[in-house]
Formats: C-alpha cells, structure tokens, sequence
C-alpha cells in the first residue's frame, strides 16, 4: 500500500512540475475563447426525478484547463480567456456528477475572433463532447470531438 501512494505523489508532483501558468495577451488583435457549459441544462432536467444519494451536491462544471501545456488557474479552470492568434493546443475538463474527463483538442484561431467551446454530453452516459464555434459564423463547427 505504501509502495502504490509513493507512486501516486511521484506521477502527481511530476505533472505539477511540467506545467507552467499561462500569461494571457492583452490588445486588440486577441482572440477570446469562452465556454459554453450544455451539462448544466441536461443535469437541471435530470432534477425532475430519479434517485441522488443523500448529502451529495455534485456541481456541474466544464471549463478551460490548459493553453499549450500551461495551467489557466490556480485551481480548476476558467471559463473565459484571451489567446494570441495562432495555433493553440487547448484542454478543457467537464465534471458531471463525478463523472471527470479532460478533452484536447487543436486549432488555428485567426486575429479579432471571437470563440466559444460548447461542452456537451457525448454518446453514452459517461462520455462528453466538445464543439468549437467561431462567433462570426455560429452555425459551422470548427472542431468536434468526444472525449
């Protein structure tokens, strides 16, 4: 047992060590990208019934986790943030009901956009899906992906 934790805080401090803090860009050429959160309407109708187990609040979250490797916050993640233009390597993370994952996913934003990552449920009970939106043309799909 003792062997198994000192593996687990080993694998734990080494992937603090290997990211840093993102530093986002400030001016007029930035691109914003913000989530758009689709779990919290779905877990509003599961309210309506079924069975939750008692003195267990499981908080709906999807937001930004990384930019190119490095961590948005502190703790957890943002739901808005500015990038540079340019190829972007982008990890968001969605919790629904303990149900945790992360989703990566790439693309080359261009100068001035403006964004949006709408996280979904995905095929299948424990599966997520993501969807990037330009704002400019809301109803093409840059980029999906379940994760």
């Amino acid at each position: 047992m003792l062997r198994v934790l000192t593996i687990f805080l080993a694998m734990a401090l080494s992937a603090c060590a290997t990211t840093g803090m993102y530093d986002a860009p400030k001016g007029e050429q930035t691109v914003k990208l913000t989530v758009d959160n689709q779990l919290s309407a779905a877990s509003d109708d599961a309210d309506q019934g079924g069975w939750q187990m008692p003195g267990q609040s499981a908080p709906v979250r999807a937001a930004i986790f990384t930019v190119d490797e490095d961590r948005v916050a502190e703790q957890a993640g943002l739901q808005s943030i500015t990038l540079e233009p340019g190829k972007h390597k982008i990890q968001v993370f969605a919790d629904r009901s303990g149900i945790l994952r992360f989703g990566t996913f790439r693309y080359k934003f261009k100068e001035a956009g403006d964004y949006t990552v709408s996280i979904g449920a995905g095929d299948g009970t424990d599966k997520y899906e993501l969807k990037l939106i330009n704002q400019a043309a809301p109803d093409k799909v840059l980029v999906k992906k379940d994760f």
